[in-house]
Formats: structure tokens, C-alpha cells, sequence
């Protein structure tokens, strides 16, 4: 079942900043092929157009470091012009630099400007025109797929704005869920993800994107942002998933091939959803995801996961530590279960800065960003600005950067 609302159909106000005719929204096209492209144009961020118009960094400042939404969207050939001219830009304000949800496509050319790169987790991809639920892999996905079905379970599907007495269910979801996971005072995070309060702020800004990028270029198919809710056999919602677009449609000597498909964003479910409600909105979300002629679906970041053992013990010990204090280790641990039963291609994510020395201060722009509020992780983070114990020894009496800004 499929529910298409017209742009505006209630009255929130629509995103102002996505310019009409920009070098921005031809680069979104081009180059957007990174699960968090899409959020780089909502209006708390600021967007970096490279000289020549042949690159955009989209990224926030806190704490006076400039956090960057993933790679610069631009040619690959131009990666790193892009990147010093963003570096150049920074140095000049005082700023600190760091590149969150990093691919490994271009950590060659991060180390050649001088800038290191730390694994912070793996994001999970699939590839809708090949995947299957036969075989042994997907067993258990089909075994709880076939549950949900025989439990009632129907999902119905809204591509755009979402009806505003749906939009009270899910908000009612999405809030004991919260509450399930840290009581009343339990905060969304934010920055490389959405909030259930801004899905219909997302959705006018898909739409307009539609609006603006398909009548001059065909090439690239309507990506709304496509919201999935399970109803249980008496009609109540118990579940809900949304995704946003991904884009990319550089072919050639500009870039890789079409990359475009939809990324999950929001996943939440009561505390009582039928068992198999997810995956089915998930198997379900891949099989429409097919039929569009997508080429590429995200499952998102599991934070910290390292399945591929590419992390250096110092930093694996720092993880440990985040871990640790964010209570993050059972989450990411059920998250990657969770995840691995669909058999995706696990690709490493790296967090890209321009001093060692300087990571915790960036991590801590990073926790404030995505609103992890923990004090006292906070203060141990702080004291190891001053004496950074996880680097090597002969390092640790060196000065912190931010000490001489």
C-alpha cells in the first residue's frame, strides 16, 4: 500500500535555503552519493562552494572545529583542490577541521594533506536490483518475515509528507521509544541523522528537490523520502522506518556510475510490535527500492563496529572507552545482529582531522553535534586534551593544538 501526499499539504513552513538554480544542486546530483549528502542542505548547515564551483562541503561549527558532512561532493579528480581549498578556508577562521562518516575512497589523499584518519564505525549497504531473500544468509529475515505476516502485520508506504493523523501515531512511537531507551529527559541525536519532529521538514525538502533537479535532467529519477509503517492486524501503527535519498549520477570521466537509491534513517517500533514487524518493513522497503531501478541502499552507520579489524589497538582502547561511557556497546552490538542478518557489504567509516592531537577536541564537537549529552564523559574527555594517554608515549607531552589558537 502506497499513500503520495502533494508537496505542502500542511502547513509547516519549507525549507528556504535550497537555492533555485545553484552550482549546489548540480553537485548534489552529480556527487550526492553518500548516505548523508541529503542533510548537508538543511538550514543549519553551511555550505562551502569550492573556486570554480567544482566542489561543496557541507558542515557545521562547534566548539570552533568545522565538522564536514562526509567526502566533498565533487569529481573525484578534484577531491583534493576541494579539500585544500576547504582547509585553507578553515585555517584562515581559526578553525579546526574533521570529516565525519568518511569513506576509504580517498584516505590516500587525506594522508597527502597532511590529515589522519580514525575508523569510527561501518555502515551497512545493499544493492536492491541483486538482493534476494533465497539462500541460507537471508534464512532468518524470511523465517521472521513470514512471523509478522502471519500475525496480521500490513505496512503501508507514503513517499512525501505524511498524513497528519499518521504523523501523531508515529510521533507517539517514536516518543515511548525514547523513553524505553534513556525515561522522559532521553534526547534524539542529530546532525548525521534525522528526528522524528523533522520528517515533514525532510520531506518538503526532498520535494523540492524533485522539483528542481528532474525537469533538466532526466537522468535522475524522483527520490522523495519514503516512509514505512507497520499496522497490526487491528489497524494501529507498531512500527515505522523512514528513509532519505541518496543521489549520484556522475558517469565517466566525472565519476563512478549511477549510485542513487534511498538511505534508512529513523527505525523505531513499541516495545510490543508483532516480532518480524522490521525486518518485513525493511524486505519490503528493498523490494519497492528495486522495482524503482535503485542502485544502492543503506542500512546506516553501526557506530564503533569494526568487523573488518581494521582499528589500531590505542584507538580500539579509546572506542572501548566511548563505548563505555555513552552505554554504547550493547546498542551498537545489537544493531550490527541486527543489521548482519541481511548479509550487507559492510564499508569502513572514518573520522578525517587535521591533528592528532587534536581528536579529542574534535570528538567532543562531534558528541555535541549529535547531542550525546554525558557530563562526567565530558570532563574524562577534557582531561585527556590535556594528556592524551591513548597516544603514544614520546606524544604525550607535546602541546594540544587548541592551545595555541
Amino acid at each position: 500500500m502506497m499513500n503520495r501526499q502533494p508537496p505542502g499539504a500542511d502547513t509547516e513552513p519549507v525549507d528556504q535555503r535550497i537555492p533555485f538554480r545553484h552550482p549546489e544542486v548540480d553537485l548534489l546530483r552529480l556527487y550526492g552519493s553518500h548516505s548523508l549528502a541529503f542533510f548537508g542542505l538543511a538550514e543549519e548547515f553551511e555550505q562551502f562552494l569550492a573556486p570554480g564551483e567544482q566542489g561543496l562541503i557541507a558542515y557545521r561549527v562547534v566548539n570552533r572545529v568545522a565538522v564536514a558532512l562526509g567526502d566533498p561532493l565533487c569529481a573525484p579528480q578534484a577531491v583534493e583542490a576541494v579539500t585544500r581549498s576547504f582547509l585553507a578556508f578553515c585555517r584562515a577562521r581559526g578553525l579546526r577541521v574533521a570529516f565525519y562518516q568518511a569513506s576509504p575512497d580517498y584516505l590516500a589523499l587525506y594522508r597527502v594533506l597532511n590529515l589522519h584518519a580514525f575508523k569510527m564505525g561501518e555502515e551497512a549497504m545493499l544493492f536492491p536490483q541483486t538482493f534476494s531473500l533465497q539462500g541460507p544468509a537471508l534464512a532468518k529475515v524470511r523465517t521472521r518475515c513470514r512471523h509478522a505476516q502471519r500475525e496480521g502485520v500490513q505496512i503501508q508506504w507514503y513517499e512525501g509528507v505524511v498524513p497528519a493523523a499518521v504523523m501523531q501515531q508515529l510521533v507517539s512511537i517514536s516518543d515511548a521509544w525514547l523513553e524505553s531507551k534513556g525515561g522522559r529527559q532521553a534526547e534524539e541525536t542529530g546532525f548525521s541523522t534525522g528526528k522524528c519532529s523533522e520528517i515533514q521538514t525532510h520531506a518538503r525538502r526532498a520535494d523540492r528537490l524533485i522539483g528542481l533537479l528532474i525537469p533538466s535532467h532526466g537522468a535522475l529519477p524522483a527520490l522523495p523520502l519514503v516512509t514505512g509503517v507497520a499496522l497490526t492486524r487491528s489497524g494501529q501503527a507498531c512500527a515505522f522506518v523512514t528513509f532519505t535519498p541518496i543521489y549520484g549520477v556522475a558517469t565517466g570521466e566525472e565519476g563512478t556510475g549511477q549510485r542513487w537509491g534511498w538511505a534508512l534513517d529513523l527505525m523505531r517500533r513499541t516495545a510490543d510490535a508483532p516480532s518480524g514487524a522490521m525486518d518485513l518493513l525493511l524486505v519490503q522497503a528493498l523490494e519497492r527500492f528495486r522495482a524503482r531501478g535503485a542502485h544502492r541502499a543503506s542500512l546506516a552507520l553501526v557506530a564503533l563496529a569494526d568487523t573488518r579489524q581494521e582499528m589500531a589497538q590505542p584507538w580500539r582502547s579509546l572506542v572501548d572507552l566511548v563505548a563505555r561511557h555513552l552505554a554504547l556497546f550493547e546498542q551498537r552490538q545489537t544493531l550490527l545482529r541486527f543489521k548482519q542478518k541481511f548479509a550487507p557489504c559492510w564499508e569502513s567509516r572514518y573520522l578525517v582531522v587535521d591533528s592528532r592531537l587534536a581528536l579529542p577536541k574534535v570528538a567532543l564537537a562531534v558528541l555535541r553535534l549529535r547531542h550525546y549529552s554525558g557530563t562526567g564523559f565530558v570532563r574524562l574527555l577534557t582531561r585527556s586534551i590535556a594528556r592524551p594517554r591513548w597516544l603514544p608515549v614520546e606524544q604525550q607531552g607535546e602541546k594540544m593544538p587548541h592551545e595555541r589558537m
